[in-house]
């Protein structure tokens, strides 16, 4: 499975439960702002809750389905559109290669997060993969996704 961002959104982060007991040493623990929504985004592909999801702030990405899949969106609703049709929320979702995933304008809620089947292939930094955008820490390359960045 991967994913091709067409769109990077305002804010599209990788990020999981955070990275817990590092503060000592100034690293902020980072992870999701909404741990319930990402939890159950997890459960309902089939992850374990603390599985790294996308967080996605506001304006969501654009995001294209480079191979079949499961997909779960919780949080607030961005008015997500799967090839132009409502993605419904709070329930998996399957997807095949060449479907596109965009998000219109925030209705409620300003943070969405999406699931998928198995996870994201991120590597672990201090046990978490969650970004951190001031240490430029963990997450994909340490940094907001942007245009043509393609996550496994």
């Amino acid at each position: 499975m991967s994913i091709t961002v067409l769109n990077a959104g305002l804010l599209t982060t990788v990020q999981d439960m955070g990275r817990v007991g590092y503060q000592q040493f100034g690293i902020s623990v980072s992870g999701v702002i909404d741990p319930r929504a990402a939890a159950t985004a997890n459960i309902l592909v089939g992850n374990a809750q603390e599985e790294a999801v996308l967080e996605c702030t506001l304006l969501g990405p654009q995001l294209r389905f480079d191979a079949a899949n499961t997909i779960a969106l919780t949080g607030g609703d961005l008015g997500a559109l799967l090839d132009g049709q409502p993605l419904p929320t709070y329930r998996a979702v399957a997807v095949q290669a060449g479907q596109t995933l965009r998000f219109q304008a925030p209705r409620t809620g300003c943070r969405a997060y999406l699931a998928f089947a198995g996870g994201l292939d991120i590597p672990l930094v201090m046990g978490s993969r969650s970004t951190d955008l001031k240490a430029k820490l963990g997450g994909f390359q340490g940094r907001p996704l942007k245009k043509d960045d393609v996550i496994r």
